[in-house]
């Protein structure tokens, strides 16, 4: 496992980060076996990952709740890096100190290492948001402040204020919109890209052949009618350009010898400013393969093929980078 060391500070995190959205059942994931995915926590940990991002909103808590519990039966604590995330309509800032004491006590913990706000609030500024945190951090109750999802109108107006340590976003061989504004802002800044949907919630993982494969609880991005059930961004989407692109992908994966996975994978940590990838697992089986598929580099040659392969959907999705929300991509301002 390769390890990132922030620049000015003691944080290092391992380049696998685990994400614990789908460690509890929901709607997105479906059903969830508790004792499988702490198998999974633990297989990842005996993999050299460090790094566990979390959030209140997957599973109302739920999922906090299980991290911590794993972290604590197994005193895991000092050994780890622990992200967490503020609600985003608690983003006021009496709102932003309670959200994170419900947040420490789910943990077991006194600590957050990486505090984010998780969206932005069209009703609060960011920058009032960012006060609450940075007086969390002064207080120790967590050691560093980041964000999800912001975009360039957001750390313009945070910058000034304090650098974020780190903005997680959505990026992935299927989903490359950050690149046209927020990550050249992102590593102009010396901000680190934490990637979130590496897999594309499967799609890079081979799972899908054709669009009506796909579960309607993950055809909900762009990529998708909008006729799906549980689409809400208004756009005709783009299918065609999708399942050609991961075509082209699967062929240029056998002709290099690896799986899609692990061609994902490696594609994405070789991109400017990426520091670490959130990926889940359900189970250890899972967890060991992400790990190992980031020990392969990929010479420029493929990773020129995989952005030719991709390009096209690129284009199509545009610059947006909201993978459920269409239109004027507001919710990156």
């Amino acid at each position: 496992m390769k390890y990132h060391s922030f620049p000015g500070t003691d944080l290092s995190v391992s380049q696998l980060c685990f994400g614990c959205w789908g460690i509890t059942s929901d709607f997105h994931w479906g059903d969830r076996s508790e004792d499988e995915s702490v198998e999974a926590m633990l297989a990842a940990v005996d993999a050299g990952v460090n790094f566990f991002d979390t959030a209140p909103m997957y599973g109302d808590g739920a999922s906090e709740t299980l991290l911590g519990k794993v972290v604590a039966e197994n005193q895991l604590r000092d050994k780890l890096v622990i992200a967490s995330k503020i609600r985003p309509d608690k983003m006021r800032p009496s709102d932003v100190v309670a959200d994170c004491e419900e947040s420490l006590t789910r943990l077991q913990t006194d600590y957050l290492d990486l505090y984010q706000t998780h969206w932005t609030s069209p009703d609060v500024p960011i920058a009032d948001t960012w006060g609450a945190m940075r007086e969390l951090q002064s207080q120790g109750k967590v050691r560093h402040i980041g964000v999800c999802n912001a975009g360039v109108g957001d750390l313009g107006d945070l910058v000034p204020l304090q650098k974020p340590l780190t903005n997680q976003l959505p990026y992935n061989l299927l989903a490359r919109m950050i690149e046209f504004e927020v990550q050249p802002r992102c590593v102009k800044e010396g901000i680190g890209i934490l990637v979130y949907s590496p897999l594309m919630h499967g799609m890079l993982a081979d799972k899908y052949n054709t669009a009506a494969e796909v579960p309607d609880g993950r055809a909900r991005s762009r990529h998708f009618t909008t006729d799906r059930p549980k689409a809400r961004h208004g756009e005709p989407g783009c299918e065609a350009e999708t399942f050609a692109a991961l075509d082209q992908i699967r062929a240029i994966a056998a002709s290099v010898g690896c799986t899609m996975a692990e061609l994902a994978l490696a594609w994405t940590i070789a991109k400017p400013g990426i520091v670490s990838i959130i990926a889940g697992a359900r189970n250890a089986d899972q967890a060991r393969q992400n790990a190992g598929f980031l020990e392969r580099s990929l010479p420029t040659e493929t990773i020129d093929q995989l952005d030719h392969a991709t390009e096209e959907l690129k284009n199509a999705l545009g610059s947006n980078p909201d993978l459920w929300d269409g239109g004027d991509n507001s919710r990156y301002r």
